[in-house]
């Protein structure tokens, strides 16, 4: 980190030192540029449906413009564009992308304190849909590219910036259109992307440990399907009509457990976190580690009790997530779906998971349908690598003492199409984030601590600035 950026980042930080108004004339500070640009992008709402990223897109476009750094929008549908920018490096070695998707889950502005489409600041946190997932991610990686054009960093690969659309339904309009618009995409050898974690303490004080996603599980749709001859509620017929029998098998559905098993990313991360993590949570941890292959079922419980999240990547889960049935309140339905949303460990065994839906539903007169293709969910490597070697030494600078390893996500990303296209992607969280921050993320008042915001672009440049030497 250069001393004069260093100086400025902390006149960012409240109690870090006093800031002098800006000058017209003078270039914006680092932290009230990633504030701008965020700023903007917020105001764009891209809630998906429909999307709107052609108009995050070209704000991005113009920031990068004013930099001297030309973009291409490809816009497969019309509104919804994913934008490509590419520095030139010397060739020795294949490309990195950095890529960051445009549009946001929707937002309700009932359930909002403030204007979910205005970044507003309040009690030390930054507030705005896409703040967390991903805006964020997209504003600090074109600041990134900005940078390493202004510092003439020189660059052995070529940087490639993909801010996508798309991404939260996955429509006609992702990530594996591009690539198959954009074949060129396909030499990049290693991908940043979102689906990592920077776990902030509780006390906020440090960061505890810096998580680089190297797999995932797979999101799987299951729906179950009842029928009936239907009727006039006020003749109840003589057998259970079909929403009551669909109730109770989706509650079945809703309790089942999956069996426990540590994949070998999360039996690393596992062992990472046990070096960081005391307390209750810490021994139970340790119990994990020390047994990976037969996990204690008392250490499961306590870390699905004390770490939902951690827990949720032991297993394959389902949770049930739409119910439809009936017309008017005076109908008894024909019909009665249900969907249950699951999500699979990638070495999943497709048909013994169905079976064990089959076994909990135990109606043999309710449809269980899903989508019966084996996971295909590839992990990128782990270990002594270019990715690690960089992230770790950009940790360094931003969050010094913070350890490095890998994790599971929860949930499913861009990163499942490129490794499937030969990418080595990992996912990274550039905010630093308490758990209860982290669980804002597609929730009414998405946020991050206002102080996290300039060392996670620090961060995203650090680790390219590495990457490309």
């Amino acid at each position: 980190m250069r001393p004069l950026f260093f100086a400025l980042a902390l006149l960012a930080v409240p109690g870090c030192g006093h800031a002098a108004a800006p000058s017209r004339s003078a270039p914006p500070r680092a932290a009230e540029e990633m504030r701008a640009l965020l700023t903007e992008l917020i105001a764009v709402d891209t809630s998906n449906p429909p999307g709107n990223e052609t108009a995050a897109a070209e704000v991005a476009a113009r920031w990068l413009r004013e930099a001297g750094i030309e973009s291409q929008l490809f816009e497969p549908v019309p509104g919804r564009a994913h934008l490509i920018a590419r520095l030139k490096g010397t060739g020795g070695a294949r490309p990195v992308l950095v890529l960051a998707h445009l549009d946001t889950v929707p937002a309700r502005r009932e359930e909002w304190a403030s204007d979910p489409w205005v970044l507003t600041e309040r009690d030390g946190f930054l507030y705005g849909r896409g703040v967390q997932d991903n805006k964020g991610m997209a504003a600090a990686s074109v600041l990134a590219l900005r940078r390493l054009t202004s510092d003439k960093v020189k660059l052995k690969r070529d940087v490639v910036l993909v801010l996508s659309a798309d991404e939260e339904a996955g429509g006609k309009a992702g990530i594996d259109k591009l690539l198959e618009h954009h074949p060129e995409l396909r030499e990049a050898e290693l991908a940043i992307n979102e689906g990592g974690l920077t776990e902030l303490s509780e006390d906020r004080s440090r960061v505890r440990f810096v998580n680089l996603q190297a797999a995932e599980r797979v999101s799987r749709n299951v729906t179950l399907k009842a029928t009936g001859p239907g009727g006039h509620s006020s003749v109840p017929p003589a057998a259970p009509n079909p929403m009551v029998r669909l109730a109770a098998a989706v509650a079945r559905v809703g309790s089942l457990t999956f069996p426990t098993r540590l994949t070998p990313v999360t039996r690393l991360n596992v062992e990472g976190r046990v070096k960081v993590t005391g307390g209750e949570l810490g021994e139970a941890l340790k119990r994990l580690a020390a047994s990976p292959d037969s996990p204690p079922q008392e250490a499961v419980d306590a870390i699905a009790r004390l770490e939902p999240a951690l827990a949720a990547v032991l297993r394959t889960t389902c949770v049930p997530t739409v119910f439809n049935a009936g017309t008017r309140p005076n109908v008894i339905p024909a019909t009665a779906e249900a969907t249950i949303n699951c999500r699979l460990l990638p070495d999943e065994d497709i048909q013994a998971f169905r079976a064990r839906l089959v076994e909990a539903v135990a109606d043999k007169d309710i449809q269980v349908e899903l989508n019966m293709t084996p996971p295909d969910s590839p992990a990128s490597p782990v270990g002594d690598n270019a990715m690690f070697r960089a992230a770790t030494a950009a940790a360094k600078k931003v969050w010094p003492g913070a350890p490095v390893f890998p994790r599971m996500s929860t949930g499913t990303t861009e990163s499942t199409e490129l490794r499937r296209a030969g990418i080595h992607a990992y996912g990274i969280d550039l905010f630093a984030l308490t758990p209860d921050d982290a669980r804002t993320a597609h929730a009414p008042n998405e946020r991050i601590p206002s102080a996290s915001l300039q060392p996670g672009a620090e961060f995203v440049y650090q680790l390219l600035s590495e990457l490309a030497k």
